[in-house]
């Protein structure tokens, strides 16, 4: 079973309205522009600059500027690009139960149900080369500015053009499972791997650690969390590691000896570097500037 800990645990919106929209422009400097990461809700993706390579459950395909991307309930997906190369999106992610009536009614059935159980499949991925993306871009782009001017009864005007969102993709979906590059069983430990780098990031971490921890070979669990995330265990490990060191730097007034050795870095001097490599800066000057925002 995937331990849930490792769900993205940023809110999504409100136990009354569960839907959040937000802009995202990703950092040029690294490859890694959105971690593999999943959570339960549902999200429809507008991909406003650039270009990247969009990664869902082990599958890789390029994405650019004004295609529209759907992911699925608890499906692992990551956007990678190369170093430069601008990527940004706003995304509308929402809990599922937003389109649930309270009673097992027609469009709970026949409409959300045979998607969230995996017997409709959306497509993961809308260009404007096809007909109803137009429509569907509208809905979206609705959705956004309601939702940023919040006016009296923004919320009625959101969820009713969520059903029209959601009546388009289901009217393109196809009745074939998703296709999957691993089983389910190769996909959850992936999911497990990264819970343990994203719980135990403070304590020592290495690919041989992990493969004994969940009784694989080393290289066995290397080349699985490469095809899937798209990048490799020692790059996540630090990756993680670095963003709690931002976020201590950023609210705490901790040394940063203190601050590298509680996110797991033994050495300091490699923690400056990598630090550096990442934020374009030594973590005393990210410090200094976060302090002047």
């Amino acid at each position: 079973m995937v331990d849930s800990t490792l769900r993205e645990t940023e809110p999504h919106g409100t136990v009354l309205f569960p839907l959040r929209v937000h802009e995202f422009a990703s950092d040029p400097a690294i490859v890694d522009r959105v971690p593999a990461h999943w959570h339960p809700e549902i999200e429809l993706l507008v991909i406003t600059a650039g270009q990247a390579v969009f990664h869902l459950d082990g599958i890789s395909r390029p994405v650019a500027k004004a295609d529209i991307i759907f992911v699925a309930p608890d499906h692992l997906h990551a956007f990678t690009a190369p170093v430069g190369t601008p990527f940004a999106f706003y995304a509308v992610v929402f809990d599922p139960s937003l389109l649930a009536s309270s009673v097992a009614d027609t469009i709970q059935t026949q409409y959300l149900d045979p998607v969230l159980q995996g017997e409709r499949r959306i497509p993961s991925v809308i260009t404007p080369h096809q007909f109803w993306y137009e429509t569907l871009l509208m809905t979206l782009t609705v959705i956004r500015e309601a939702d940023a001017s919040a006016a009296p009864g923004y919320e009625l005007m959101i969820k009713a053009e969520l059903f029209l969102a959601w009546q388009l993709l289901f009217a393109h979906s196809s009745g074939s499972p998703r296709e999957t590059a691993q089983d389910p069983s190769q996909i959850s430990l992936v999911k497990n791997v990264l819970t343990y780098i994203r719980t135990h990031y403070d304590q020592p971490l290495s690919a041989g650690l992990l493969a004994r921890q969940f009784h694989v070979s080393e290289s066995h669990l290397c080349r699985l969390y490469k095809k899937n995330t798209k990048t490799t265990l020692t790059t996540s490990i630090t990756a993680e590691r670095l963003s709690h060191a931002a976020d201590l730097l950023r609210h705490t007034t901790m040394p940063i000896s203190e601050v590298a050795l509680a996110c797991g870095f033994a050495n300091i001097s490699y923690f400056n570097k990598r630090f550096r490599e990442r934020m374009q800066q030594t973590p005393g000057a990210y410090r200094a500037a976060q302090r002047h925002h």
